[in-house]
């Protein structure tokens, strides 16, 4: 089983010790702390509990090796760790083996990103901490995606068609995706909404019943993306259009779950609009 370790634009591969050799990322096992905050009975046995607990931020600690087959290369190979998160963004980890790959979304370095030359050969030992905000790990996202709802054919005469059979013309759309996810923690979908919308367009779970409004017009060759996680809603991957969600009641996919997401049109629509709804699968695992 091959295990890849990626760590930003960096790959350290579990089986390969020649150039970057992954050799151990504790804290990707298991679960994430879950935060347990007791209160004391001040005149009684045992502490006050609550109704739910959250989990906390996920701690990892990463061990590897550098092996380069000349100086520079070992140079090039010492730079580039060092300059793991140069410019401050958190980025993505992820690991991967034969069964697929599970990623952390936002991971940032915590202290330094040591690196311990080996005196006698061309190589050295690197550590680097690592605090994943989020501590959902995530599979690959899986797209579902329709037009507007719209009317199909009905029974239609002659009753009868070269196959002898009765024909009953073209199939409608509902206008609406089944979104699964098999994980153990909810997740929140991402959903892109293409245009023609004259006026824009609402998003609805049919099992819950909430709702995710957008009052303005989506012209043709435009698109709106809309984070459930995060709420950050944009024109075309750039403008923030978020002023214009004026019921923002976003949703998530449960654990083990689905839900059906519903798009509909305010008022007037043309060409052949579209939603298409990401999620991921998510775990505690």
């Amino acid at each position: 089983m091959v295990n890849l370790i990626h760590i930003g634009p960096l790959t350290f591969d579990a089986e390969d010790r020649d150039t970057w050799s992954a050799m151990n990322l504790q804290g990707w096992k298991g679960s994430p702390p879950m935060r347990a905050n007791a209160v004391d009975r001040p005149t009684g046995e045992g502490a006050f509990g609550s109704t739910k607990n959250y989990r906390a931020a996920r701690a990892l600690r990463f061990e590897g090796v550098l092996e380069g087959n000349d100086l520079a290369t070992q140079q090039g190979f010492e730079d580039a760790f060092a300059a793991i998160q140069a410019d401050g963004v958190p980025f993505p980890l992820s690991v991967e083996n034969d069964l697929g790959t599970r990623s952390l979304l936002s991971v940032t370095l915590v202290g330094e990103a040591e690196i311990i030359p080996d005196p006698d050969f061309l190589g050295a030992t690197v550590t680097a901490r690592f605090l994943a905000y989020d501590p959902v790990k995530y599979g690959p996202e899986v797209p579902y995606s329709t037009g507007l709802a719209s009317g199909g054919g009905g029974l239609e005469y002659n009753l009868g068609s070269p196959s002898g059979a009765l024909y009953y013309g073209a199939l409608g759309n509902l206008g609406r995706v089944t979104v699964t996810n098999a994980g153990t923690a909810d997740v929140w979908p991402v959903v892109i909404v293409g245009g023609i919308l004259d006026a824009g367009f609402y998003l609805q779970c049919l099992e819950t019943g909430q709702i995710v409004r957008y009052d303005r017009v989506v012209p043709a060759g435009s698109t709106v993306t809309l984070d459930f996680r995060t709420g950050e809603v944009l024109v075309d991957g750039v403008s923030d259009a978020s002023t214009y969600v004026t019921i923002d009641q976003f949703f998530p996919v449960p654990a083990g779950g689905s839900i059906t997401v519903q798009f509909n049109s305010l008022g007037a629509s043309s060409g052949t609009p579209t939603m298409t709804v990401s999620a991921p699968e998510g775990g505690w695992w």
